[in-house]
């Protein structure tokens, strides 16, 4: 199994053929295919005609498009196999330095996508739990100042990870709002009106 070594560099293991070949096809065929199924969640939330999602198809249009250049494209490339090693069971073990590549592309990620709560945090530091990127960070993201539109592609994206994952937005919702990400009363409600309305009608 893969195993980087603490000493390799992350141009090193970047640039070691017989590694990079493979997990950079996987990494653009699933990110394609991501990007794809939150475009077909986009189209069935604007089919809902409600108001101020007027521009939502514009928006999924570029959905992700920062995961495909640079600071994210390299350091995605192993976000991207380190979730498929843990789907498969296989053992993947990058050192600190890796680490700390796939943590800062992360952070920016989500700093410029207005589709992520931790967007709209007045915070800087403290939006990404390193060991897990999947858990809360040590304190709660404050997203209530995500408009309806971010939400809107938001729960495209949630439903999208959820047909890829073989479960559904609503649990991913009930995990982590109130506990990862803090929303109003009334994005609650918006949340969880557009997962029914998207996702029921997909079963």
């Amino acid at each position: 199994m893969l195993r980087m070594k603490e000493t390799m560099t992350f141009e090193d293991f970047y640039l070691t053929e017989e590694v990079t070949d493979e997990m950079i096809e996987f990494f653009d065929k699933r990110t394609a295919n991501h990007i794809g199924l939150v475009q077909k969640y986009c189209q069935k939330i604007d089919a809902l005609k409600m108001d101020g999602l007027e521009d939502l198809i514009k928006k999924a249009e570029v959905h992700d498009a920062s995961k495909l250049k640079e600071p994210e494209k390299t350091p995605y490339v192993y976000v991207t196999w380190d979730y498929k090693c843990k789907d498969d069971g296989t053992d993947f073990s990058p050192p600190s330095n890796i680490k700390d590549e796939m943590s800062k592309a992360t952070k920016h990620h989500v700093k410029n996508n207005a589709h992520h709560p931790e967007f709209h945090s007045p915070k800087e530091v403290g939006l990404i739990n390193r060991e897990d990127r999947d858990k809360a960070p040590d304190e709660m993201v404050d997203a209530t100042k995500m408009d309806k539109l971010s939400i809107a592609e938001m729960v495209a994206d949630f439903c999208a990870m959820s047909k890829e994952k073989g479960n559904t937005p609503k649990e991913w919702v009930d995990k982590n709002v109130g506990v990862r990400w803090e929303f109003t009363d009334e994005q609650k409600k918006l949340i969880y009106e557009l997962i029914d309305e998207v996702w029921d009608n997909e079963i």
